[in-house]
C-alpha cells in the first residue's frame, strides 16, 4: 500500500514538473496614442499571456504600472503618478493594489479596443490594445486612498 503511494507520488510529482511553462516576457511596451489635458490619456500597451484573456488583462495591467511608476515623457503624466519607490509603495499598500488589479482599475477604462490582430509565437498569445485611461478620476481615487497627497507626489 505504501509503495503504491510513494509511486503515484513519484509519478504526479514527474509529470508535473516536466509540464510546459510558458514564460510571459517582461516589457513596458506601453505608448501614447492621444491625450486629453490633464482628464484623459489613450496608450497603446502590449500584453502577453497564456491565451488572449491573460494577454488582455497584462496590456491593462502594464498601462496603470507604467502610469503609477514610470510616468509618460511628452505627456501631462510626464511624471508618475506615484513616483516613490515601486517595492516600497506596494508593499506599504498591498490591499489597495490586490482590490485594483483584481476588479477596480476597469472602472478607469472609459474604452478599449485591439488595435492589432492576436499572434500567437512559441505558445504565448501576444495582443495590441488601445486603451483610454480617465487619468483625473484615477488621480482622485490615490488621493482618496491616501496612496498620494492631495496635491501631488
Amino acid at each position: 500500500m505504501i509503495k503504491k503511494f510513494l509511486a503515484v507520488i513519484v509519478i504526479t510529482s514527474l509529470s508535473i514538473s516536466c509540464a510546459k511553462k510558458i514564460t510571459v516576457p517582461l516589457t513596458a511596451e506601453v505608448n501614447v496614442v492621444n491625450e486629453d489635458a490633464h482628464k484623459t490619456i489613450e496608450l497603446r500597451s502590449v500584453g502577453f499571456g497564456n491565451n488572449i484573456d491573460e494577454a488582455t488583462y497584462d496590456s491593462e495591467k502594464k498601462a496603470f504600472e507604467i502610469l503609477f511608476f514610470r510616468g509618460i515623457p511628452n505627456t501631462h503624466i510626464e511624471n508618475p503618478l506615484i513616483g516613490a519607490n515601486e517595492n516600497e509603495i506596494l508593499s506599504k499598500h498591498p490591499s489597495y493594489f490586490k482590490s485594483f488589479f483584481e476588479s477596480r482599475y476597469k472602472s478607469f477604462i472609459m474604452s478599449i479596443y485591439q488595435s492589432s490582430p492576436t499572434q500567437k509565437n512559441n505558445g504565448v498569445t501576444s495582443v495590441v490594445n488601445d486603451i483610454k485611461i480617465n487619468t483625473m478620476a484615477l488621480k482622485r481615487d490615490l488621493e482618496t486612498n491616501n496612496i498620494i497627497r492631495k496635491f501631488g507626489f
